[in-house]
């Protein structure tokens, strides 16, 4: 019986850990479709020069970079969380 309750228990820690690296994983992805929105907005603010739009590109870059500051939060947090585990290949640090 004992056995058995050990299994379990390695069973959920599994289940978990796998739940904390696709967390991860979907935080990295987050980070770096976020990057290149940034990027687009950039580009945009270089090349326009209406008012309203400098204007509007400023207030979303500025909305953008909390968001990347936010996430990046999150992704530093989620990698204390997992401890030591080796990331699959793909994922960097």
């Amino acid at each position: 019986m004992e056995g058995i309750l050990k299994n379990i228990k390695l069973f959920a820690k599994e289940k978990e850990d796998r739940e904390a690296m696709e967390q991860y994983r979907g935080l990295l992805r987050d980070l770096e479709l976020l990057r290149a929105q940034i990027e687009r907005v950039d580009s945009n603010f270089n090349m326009t020069t209406d008012e309203d739009l400098v204007e509007s590109y400023i207030y979303e870059s500025n909305a953008l970079a909390a968001r990347y500051r936010f996430l990046l939060r999150e992704a530093k947090e989620q990698k204390s969380r997992l401890g030591n585990q080796e990331f699959p290949v793909g994922i960097t640090e």
